[in-house]
């Protein structure tokens, strides 16, 4: 917004100043976009490394500490929205021990793993999806930030890891995504030959008024 305010004002204002900042900063964006863009084709590999192993320590230290929650409340929903569960598969969370309990206890996932296609138990849907809800607001966060909501590894969960399922949902989205991406490189062009044409339109005209002098 900044950006486009600025264009706007050298454009109105006539002033080759800002068009020109206007102009050098949307060839710094376009770069850097570029830049971005040949990196992530270039070391994809390494990236999801990276990836892999941000996701895994948020797992192992999963609700470790109260309050610092957001990593954690940012993968649940990941996994809500993507419905999937830890990031090879369910048998990510069985080391966590905050949610294995005793030595008796069956191994248990976060709630954010249920499917909740696969039943109709209100009580397990209010917390499923009230904690998910409460990403909406401080306060309604603060309410459940501190609840630890696990369900059965052999319930009704997601047995797909999330790895997979973030590569099916960026091969479904792909043509979109390359769309979207050019798209902006394109409007970034053309606001830059813009910008351009005006300044050496303003040089014409500065002329033909000296002219009149």
């Amino acid at each position: 917004m900044g950006l486009a305010l600025l264009g706007c004002v050298g454009a109105l204002k006539e002033l080759r100043c800002l068009l020109g900042l206007y102009f050098g900063m949307l060839l710094l964006l376009f770069a850097t976009q570029i830049t971005l863009g040949i990196l992530i084709s270039t070391q994809r590999a390494q990236l999801e490394r990276s990836v892999q192993d941000i996701v895994e320590k948020t797992i192992q230290n999963y609700r470790t500490n109260p309050e610092e929650t957001a990593a954690e409340e940012s993968w649940d929903y990941v996994q809500f929205q993507l419905r999937c569960c830890g990031w090879h598969s369910p048998q990510d969370w069985f080391r966590v021990h905050i949610l294995r309990g005793n030595g008796s206890e069956a191994h248990r996932v976060p709630c954010s793993c249920y499917n909740l296609s696969a039943t109709n138990d209100s009580t397990i849907l209010d917390n499923v999806i009230l904690p998910q809800l409460s990403r909406l607001g401080p306060l309604a966060r603060s309410r459940h930030s501190t609840d630890i909501c696990a369900v059965p590894a052999k319930s009704h969960i997601y047995r797909e890891g999330c790895a997979q399922s973030l590569r099916k949902w960026l091969h479904n989205n792909l043509i979109s995504i390359v769309g979207i991406c050019l798209g902006v490189g394109l409007l970034e062009l053309g606001f830059m030959t813009l910008s351009i044409f005006l300044c050496r339109n303003l040089d014409h005209v500065y002329n033909r008024l000296a002219r009149y002098r």
